[in-house]
Order: structure tokens, then sequence, then C-alpha cells
């Protein structure tokens, strides 16, 4: 487990920059950057309701480029229910360069770290969706970042990683030993096993074939307490299932209770 690269000023400037803004009835909605704290700038879209109720929510994608439209809907009804959303993004590179991917693992944390920063303009209630790879960062998250009240972490497991990168590496080559070796410092299960106050749940589909159920199922036993399982008839797809939909906005509107 690795936790220090991770650290960050929360009082640095985020040198926010709006790229584009559309105004409906009940919520604003805009396209930013912002200083994600490595040297560069992050990529958002953020949502904020008319009358935000002090919950904020981060909604991060699996492993493509740019992936926030998976989850524009979600965010849009998570702002309807008075909560702050935003949708970040970030890039990883092949498996394979060591150097290539710590950086990328430490810029795609850093992106929500920086963005809960700009969260709570509007929100002192933080709380986070990860899917596939998203779940993977907010595993770290979980460990890393105590001010989060509540994490959904869907369709990721432990040794997912290893066993995903072992499929596009040659094998039986002392540099893809080494590589999985050093893959070893992202493995969400300690992270998750780290004790605090935020609420876990872990969402999985019963017929994924790209994370298995097993593996999702070891993340949650090794997770520390407050935590909850639930499964889903449905693939490695939980973005859109209605009662997996409908879990994760209890979770987030449970903040609200204390």
């Amino acid at each position: 487990m690795e936790t220090a690269v991770f650290d960050h000023d929360h009082d640095a400037p985020l040198e926010v920059r709006r790229h584009d803004h559309e105004v409906r009835v009940d919520l604003t909605i805009s396209e930013l950057t912002y200083d994600h704290g490595a040297g560069g700038r992050a990529r958002a879209t953020l949502i904020v309701p008319a009358r935000p109720n002090g919950t904020g929510v981060i909604l991060a994608h699996g492993g493509t480029d740019d992936g926030r439209h998976f989850f524009v809907d979600e965010a849009t009804s998570l702002a309807e229910r008075g909560m702050t959303a935003l949708l970040t993004a970030y890039r990883l590179p092949p498996h394979g360069d060591q150097r290539a991917v710590a950086d990328a693992v430490r810029v795609a944390v850093l992106t929500q770290l920086r963005g809960f920063d700009l969260l709570t303009a509007w929100a002192d209630r933080l709380c986070y969706f990860g899917h596939s790879g998203g779940a993977q960062f907010g595993a770290i998250l979980s460990a890393v970042d105590p001010r989060l009240f509540a994490l959904a972490l869907a369709s990721y497991g432990a040794g997912t990683l290893q066993r995903v990168a072992a499929a596009s590496l040659p094998q039986n080559a002392p540099a893809a030993d080494a590589y999985l070796e050093f893959l070893h410092r992202y493995e969400p299960a300690p992270y998750v096993a780290v004790p605090g106050a935020r609420r876990l749940l872990f969402q999985h589909g019963r017929d994924d074939d790209v994370v298995y159920l097993s593996e999702g199922r070891r993340l949650f036993d090794a997770a520390a307490e407050p935590k909850e399982w639930r499964e889903y008839p449905c693939g490695h797809d939980t973005s859109t299932p209605p009662q997996a939909r409908a879990d994760r906005l209890r979770l987030f509107a449970a903040t609200s209770e204390g």
C-alpha cells in the first residue's frame, strides 16, 4: 500500500477555468478544468443544483480516456435532489511501463482529491462513486481522504488489477514479473481495510465476466466496517441497473441524516 505519494495541499489554488456553461431551471452544468496538483490540469463536468443540500459526489468511470458521459444522467439525477456532482476524467497508459503507470495513477487519484477540494465550495459531506477502474481509485481514496462520508465501489475486486495486467504482458518474462510485483502497491484490498468512519457500498453484477464476482467478494471481505455488499442481475455495467442506482442514491442521501 502506498499513500504518501497522494499527499497534497488542500489550500493550494485550484485555478478553475470554465470552458462551457449551461443554465437550466434547477441546475447549472459547467465544463471546466482545474489544477490537479501534479503539474497539469484535470478535466471535469460540474453540475450544481439551484439549492445545494450540502452533499457533494464525485462520479468516476473505468479506464477509458474520458468516460464522463457514462454517468451524466445519474449525476443530473443527484443534482436534481440537491447534491452537487462532479464527473472527473483521467487517462491510464497501457500496462508495462512502471514509471508511466505510477505517474498516471498519481494524477488520477489527485484529480479526485482536488475534485473534492473543488466540491467544498458547495458541500461539507463528500461522497464518491467509482465504477471498475474508478472503484480501484475509490479504494485508495477511502484510505487517504478522511473527509469522505460514503463511497460506492462498483465492479472491481481484489486481484483484478494483477490478473488483467498479466493477460496483456509476455509470459515468463523477468520484466513482466517485476511489473506485476510493482502493481501490488495499488492492490485495493489493503486500502479498504484501513479503518474509518466512511460507509462503503460494494456493488457487483452476478454475470460480470470482466471482473469476477469472486474478486469483488474478496475485496468486500477485506474491507473495514461500516460496509455493505449488493449484487445485481447484470454483467460488468453496474452503472445503469435501477436497483444499483437506487442503492447509491440511498447511500449518498443518508449522509445528510448523520
